[in-house]
């Protein structure tokens, strides 16, 4: 069975209390091991925003390559790659613009040395394009920000074992482009246009004119702000207007799904009987967040586990 645990970013000391709690504990090798040989999947968002970012770094893949952990890729890791991935039309595939470098200035810190540098770019890099952008198993699915089906299929029949190359992700850099839309996807989730003409500056301060929905939820049930991923006062109580939904899909499906991404507040609870959001902002204060999860189809708040 598998224990799922949500967005790290660098914050170790917090992932190895949630691990002690979930009752793995470093065997001879220094490899977290949990007695009865259960798993961790990671959902990604292991860099950026915290303080032991290389410790998280080896911690998770430690346990992936000691056999007792699956690991996905999340926005922060592909944000990562193309930032340090040349563009043949000069610069790099990301820009190293203030707000790229503000989101990754952490990691460039921890690995600001020249040695470090060094191995950054010659172990880590390479590392994070083996790992895939979402997992099917038996009974279960995982991934960072949104299982969208077309989405998937598309990367599934453009990626072997859904992995990213450095061809895929030279062409994802470009919008408009179907390797750029099925990412952001995946990996930051599904943004729909606000209507009337509204924009909202986002966490770090960006303007935006599309916001990220509640994809595991009905829109035609719902109102902005509890279908909207922000709340804005022009449309609180507000029934949504489907006629201005380019798609209005959710997720319908019985198969678990389980994922991070979104900065949730509060006490960890279920989303919905088949979908848990395992990101608690652990990185501004709030949970690291994990499940315990043993083959259930109808997920439970009492499988929930926290760290401060």
């Amino acid at each position: 069975m598998y224990d799922l645990i949500g967005d790290i970013h660098g914050h170790a000391d917090e992932l190895t209390a949630l691990l002690s709690l979930l009752d793995y504990a470093p065997d001879a090798t220094g490899t977290w091991r949990h007695p009865t040989g259960r798993q961790v999947i990671f959902l990604g968002d292991y860099i950026d925003r915290g303080p032991k970012i290389r410790e998280t770094l080896q911690l998770v893949r430690g346990m992936v390559e000691g056999g007792t952990a699956l690991a996905i890729l999340g926005n922060h890791e592909y944000n990562a790659l193309a930032f340090w991935q040349q563009d043949p039309a000069g610069g790099y595939l990301r820009p190293h613009k203030p707000n790229n470098i503000l989101q990754h200035v952490e990691t460039m810190r921890a690995f600001r040395s020249g040695d470090l540098f060094r191995e950054w770019q010659q172990q880590w890099l390479p590392w994070l394009l083996t790992l895939p952008l979402a997992l099917e198993l038996p009974g279960l699915r995982a991934v960072h920000a949104c299982w969208e089906p077309r989405a998937l299929a598309y990367l599934q029949a453009e990626l072997p074992g859904l992995r990213l190359t450095a061809g895929f992700l030279q062409r994802a850099a470009y919008p408009g482009t179907p390797e750029h839309e099925a990412a952001e996807v995946v990996l930051k989730g599904r943004e729909v246009r606000l209507p009337d003409g509204l924009i909202f500056a986002d966490k770090d301060g960006h303007v935006r004119r599309q916001m990220r929905v509640r994809w595991w939820q009905n829109p035609a049930a719902a109102t902005y702000d509890t279908y909207y991923l922000e709340d804005l006062p022009e449309l609180r109580g507000q029934p949504v207007a489907l006629t201005q939904l380019l798609d209005p899909w959710y997720y319908q499906d019985e198969t678990p799904v389980f994922f991070g991404h979104y900065w949730l507040r509060g006490t960890p609870t279920l989303l919905q009987p088949h979908a848990a959001c395992l990101d608690y902002s652990v990185a501004r204060g709030g949970q690291l967040v994990g499940y315990r999860w043993d083959g259930e189809q109808t997920l439970s708040s009492d499988k929930l586990v926290w760290v401060k």
